[in-house]
């Protein structure tokens, strides 16, 4: 005759039971985690994704100050504003960091928009607006600068790698790109220069309006520019 089961093997079933309840119950809450939410002016010192649940107000300096590598932030449609007008900086890197990636939304009123030092790194989507005393920079970035519309400053966008799609407006230099970059669709307005670029690069498709004449100013040799519009 067998004997009945010992307790040890159902205990082991439950464990194994729970341990794989816990471990999907953890599943589903990194999922449902989703990105760390910003609801004021902060230091973003951790990698990871990050999104606006309202607007940000920057009461002294700059509002969003990143120290870490491998950081997005989703505006979400949100703005970042200075109760100062024309000081501090939307988003800013103090020192050289790497793949920051800055999507969707409007930063109105400081003295510079977005500004990523050293790096490789992503600003799309964005509308940034200062005031019209032509100082400071709307977009300070290397990458991929793309999407994004400008309004005053001294600089609407200097940038060094794939830009494209972005209009620039009101400010003394539109658009100053760095060697070896690709300059394709953009188009700067009633800048007092429009577009510069330095060769070597691919300057494709641009429009520059309003300004002193002859933009895109190719500086040095070996460019191509190919079906740019140049217009006083």
């Amino acid at each position: 005759m067998k004997r009945p089961a010992g307790p040890f093997p159902l205990m082991v079933a439950l464990g194994a039971i729970i341990l794989a309840r816990v471990a999907g119950a953890q599943a589903q809450d990194a999922r449902a985690e989703g990105p760390i939410e910003i609801d004021k002016c902060q230091t973003i010192s951790h990698p990871g994704s990050y999104k606006l649940v309202g607007n940000l107000t920057a009461t002294t300096g700059d509002c969003l100050v990143i120290t870490a590598d491998a950081v997005t932030i989703d505006l979400a449609g949100f703005s970042i504003t200075s109760r100062t007008p024309s000081s501090g900086t939307g988003i800013v890197t103090p020192s050289p960091q790497q793949g920051i990636a800055v999507r969707n939304g409007s930063i109105f009123n400081l003295l510079n928009g977005v500004d990523l030092s050293g790096g490789s790194h992503i600003v799309e989507g964005l509308r940034i607006v200062g005031g019209f005393d032509r100082i400071g920079t709307r977009i300070k970035a290397d990458g991929i600068v793309k999407g994004n519309i400008v309004e005053g400053g001294g600089t609407g966008i200097t940038a060094i790698g794939i830009v494209t799609g972005n209009s620039s407006s009101v400010s003394d230099l539109g658009m100053s790109i760095g060697r070896g970059s690709t300059v394709i669709g953009n188009i700067a307005t009633s800048n007092r220069i429009g577009i510069r670029v330095v060769c070597p690069s691919v300057v494709t498709g641009n429009v520059a309006l309003g300004g002193l004449g002859g933009d895109p100013f190719l500086e040095g040799n070996g460019c191509t520019n190919e079906n740019n519009v140049e217009r006083p």
